[in-house]
């Protein structure tokens, strides 16, 4: 049966239309290539601070990128302390709560407090909605640094995650301790938004619930560190790894047997 006139017409459209949608997503490909690299070379330069009412500071920087003459203008609240850079969270209010998921000025508990050069990270119990719900949450708060002299000033928060007891909670009576942790690997840092080192290692933390987790191994490795924590009441586990090469594609095997 031969073509018709029209129909080779109308595939021949369609292969001009297919081949121009290749070359736009390829140049969308290729500008967020460059864009990426472009924010590698970003560099602070110009720094002003001045004093605020509630014993901070505020730094204005100019980031200005090494291969164009753009510049950025960011400004940042630092703090003496990290319990008086928590108070100063100023995350975006949830139109229909009236409150932040995310703004903690109550530390119940510290956990644990990872530092770099120029991040810090702040694992600690908190609120789940302070204001309106006080049972316990997981929280997890990214601060910028600096050092003024010998002084360590911490920014308002940048970035922050929570995870919420009750929930953690009844993952864990449901589905057991295994799917807890797999569910910790596939969730909490899945894009290693909170990590100081996040170019060569992968930072892996979550929670137990389970009484062995501190035998708990992934892949044959054990946690940097078992921290044993309360929630609501019930005894827990908060575990990290500085580093867990983690792939969700590929099986992992969790055990929480002893090990000699």
């Amino acid at each position: 049966m031969k073509m018709t006139r029209t129909k080779r017409l109308w595939i021949i459209l369609l292969i001009l239309v297919m081949w121009a949608l290749g070359l736009y997503f390829n140049s969308i490909d290729a500008e967020k290539k460059s864009s990426h690299k472009h924010d590698a070379t970003k560099t602070v330069t110009k720094s002003q601070t001045t004093k605020t009412a509630d014993n901070g500071t505020i730094t204005k920087q100019t980031i200005t990128n090494d291969d164009t003459e753009e510049e950025e203008e960011i400004e940042r609240s630092y703090y003496d302390t990290i319990e008086d850079a928590v108070k100063g969270s100023n995350f975006a209010i949830d139109e229909e709560e009236g409150v932040s998921y995310t703004n903690k000025k109550v530390i119940k508990e510290k956990v644990l407090i990872l530092e770099s050069e120029t991040d810090a990270l702040l694992f600690f119990i908190g609120n789940q909605l302070e204001g309106k719900d006080y049972s316990d949450a997981l929280v997890v708060y990214k601060f910028k640094v600096k050092q003024e002299g010998n002084q360590t000033k911490y920014s308002t928060p940048t970035n922050a995650t929570q995870v919420a007891a009750g929930s953690e909670k009844r993952g864990y009576e449901r589905r057991g301790s295994k799917y807890e942790i797999q569910t910790c690997l596939n969730l909490y840092n899945a894009y290693q938004s909170f990590n100081l080192y996040p170019e060569t290692t992968q930072l892996q933390w979550g929670m137990s619930y389970d009484k062995n987790a501190p035998n708990l191994t992934i892949n044959g490795e054990h946690p940097t560190k078992v921290i044993p924590i309360e929630l609501d009441g019930d005894d827990c586990y908060f575990w990290y790894y500085e580093d867990l090469k983690y792939d969700s594609s590929k099986k992992v095997k969790i055990s929480f047997k002893k090990t000699k």
